[in-house]
């Protein structure tokens, strides 16, 4: 029988939404979730075939809520924000994806698979396909392995992306940023989730 590629494309996004709704109620190892739904909908090898692909769609235009860095960029943080939580007692810093950007370009999708959204320094650059196949394939959504990528090691590190620094009472407190990863395959979820030639493939 003739799989109904229209149909699990369907499967796929609605995995999506609700992986993207558990990450943003605190689950945040629901990212590895939405790791291998990109990976089933993207990533093609000598034998796997992507969904994309299987429906002839590979050349439609995805969502990018940043830009690319310069080739010699030192840094460059694309897919996040820093973000100030106030509730009238204490001043609460968390690193978070940054869903609704200023920045809404759209791209062919292995112009957006292969982008390069992270530069921690000039010798680790990442890509969406480097962040997503190691969550996928290493970190836990399809597969445990015993070593991660380098790189991705060095994204998943507290203070990977710098560090919040408060002074009460004279003393200073510095806490690292963290799940950097994590908040990065999270804001993917949310570029697809709102690519519109992406949804109508459905």
């Amino acid at each position: 029988m003739q799989p109904d590629y229209r149909d699990h494309l369907r499967r796929q996004i609605d995995f999506l939404q609700r992986s993207a709704d558990a990450f943003d109620a605190g689950y945040i190892h629901e990212a590895v979730r939405i790791a291998t739904t990109i990976r089933v909908l993207i990533h093609n090898t000598a034998s796997s075939v992507s969904l994309l692909k299987h429906l002839n769609a590979m050349t439609i235009s995805l969502l990018s809520s940043c830009d690319a860095p310069s080739q010699n960029a030192l840094q460059y943080i694309g897919l996040a924000v820093q973000q100030l939580k106030n509730d009238g007692s204490t001043i609460k810093a968390t690193y978070a994806p940054l869903l609704d950007g200023p920045v809404k370009i759209y791209v062919p999708v292995s112009k957006w698979w292969d982008m390069i959204v992270y530069v921690l320094h000039p010798g680790v650059r990442l890509s969406r396909r480097k962040i997503i196949l190691t969550a996928a394939n290493k970190d836990g959504g399809a597969h445990v392995d015993s070593k991660l990528t380098p790189e991705y090691e060095a994204l998943a590190r507290p203070g990977s992306v710098g560090y919040f620094m408060s002074s009460v009472g004279g003393t200073t407190n510095v806490r690292p940023l963290t799940d950097a990863h994590y908040v990065a395959v999270r804001q993917m979820a949310y570029e697809l989730l709102n690519s519109p030639e992406l949804l109508t493939c459905r």
